[in-house]
C-alpha cells in the first residue's frame, strides 16, 4: 500500500501567539483545500509585511471555530463536522509534510489538531543538501530552495505568490519530489530525520564563522569543546558539534 501524503502550510497573525489566519494543502490523492480565517488575536504588523493579509480583509471571513465541512463517512444526508474534527482525520489517514513543520503544527496544536506522522523538508533538506564544499547552503528557506534547485521551471503556467499559503503548497510538493527522487531516503527515515534537531555543517558566528565544524574540530577541538559548556541555548548546534566531535 503506498504512502499518503498531505502537503501543508498556514500563515498567522504573528510567531508569538500563532493565531491562524490561513491555511492550504493539498494531499497525494487530490485533496484540496484553501481558505481564511477571521483570526481571535491581532495581526501584527511585521505578519502582515511578509504575507500582506490585512484585518479588512479577513473581517467577513468565518473564524476557525465557526468552519464545518460536509462529513462524508456519515449515513445522515447533509451531516457537518468542525473542521477541527476533519483536520484531526485527516492526520490519522495521510502524513503531513511541512516545511519548518514544527511551527506549523504548533499553529494547528492550537486548534486541537495532533498529528502523529509527519515530514519537515527542511529538517531533511539540510540533511542532504551541501555546497562543492561539503558546507551548508547559503539558506534553506523554501524559496531559496525553490530557485536554487530549479523548481520553479516546473511551475509552467502556475502562478506562486511568495508566502501565500497555496503558492508556498506547490512549492513544498515539487520540493518533497525532488527530496525523494534525489537520495536514498525512505519515508521512514524522512519522519525520523523531522523528530531529530537540525543538521548543521557550518558555524555562522565568531572568530570560525563561514568554518565547517569538521575543519573546526581539526585545528581547535577545545573551541567546540568550549561551545558545547557555554551554548545551551543553541539546541541544534550542541547537537551537531557532538556528532562531529563523536566521530572525530
Amino acid at each position: 500500500m503506498s504512502q499518503k501524503y498531505l502537503f501543508f502550510d498556514t500563515e498567522t497573525t504573528d510567531v508569538q501567539s500563532k493565531d491562524i489566519i490561513q491555511l492550504a494543502f493539498l494531499t497525494s490523492d487530490g485533496k484540496e483545500f484553501n481558505e481564511y480565517f477571521k483570526p481571535e488575536q491581532d495581526i501584527s504588523f511585521g505578519a502582515m509585511a511578509v504575507h500582506h493579509i490585512t484585518p479588512e480583509f479577513l473581517e467577513d471571513k468565518p473564524t476557525f471555530k465557526e468552519r464545518t465541512v460536509a462529513d462524508s463517512s456519515s449515513m445522515t444526508l447533509f451531516s457537518e463536522i468542525s473542521l477541527s474534527q476533519y483536520l484531526n482525520k485527516l492526520a490519522k489517514e495521510y502524513i503531513w509534510v511541512a516545511h519548518n513543520a514544527e511551527f506549523d503544527m504548533e499553529v494547528l496544536k492550537k486548534k486541537g489538531i495532533d498529528i502523529p506522522k509527519y515530514i519537515c523538508t527542511l529538517k531533511v533538506a539540510r540533511n542532504i543538501l551541501e555546497d562543492e564544499n561539503k558546507k551548508d547552503l547559503e539558506s534553506y528557506s523554501l524559496q531559496y530552495l525553490r530557485y536554487y534547485l530549479g523548481l520553479y521551471k516546473q511551475e509552467k503556467d502556475i502562478e506562486i505568490l511568495p508566502h501565500d499559503a497555496m503558492g508556498d503548497v506547490v512549492v513544498l510538493k515539487n520540493l518533497f519530489e525532488y527530496l525523494q527522487n534525489n537520495s536514498v531516503l525512505t519515508t521512514e527515515n524522512m519522519m525520523t530525520i523531522s523528530k531529530e534537531p537540525q543538521y548543521i555543517r557550518t558555524i555562522s558566528f565568531g572568530k570560525y564563522a563561514g568554518y565547517s565544524l569538521e575543519e573546526i574540530a581539526k585545528i581547535d577541538r577545545e573551541y567546540l569543546e568550549w561551545l558545547m559548556e557555554n551554548a545551551q541555548d543553541k539546541k541544534d548546534l550542541l547537537y551537531n558539534i557532538d556528532r562531529v566531535l563523536t566521530s572525530m
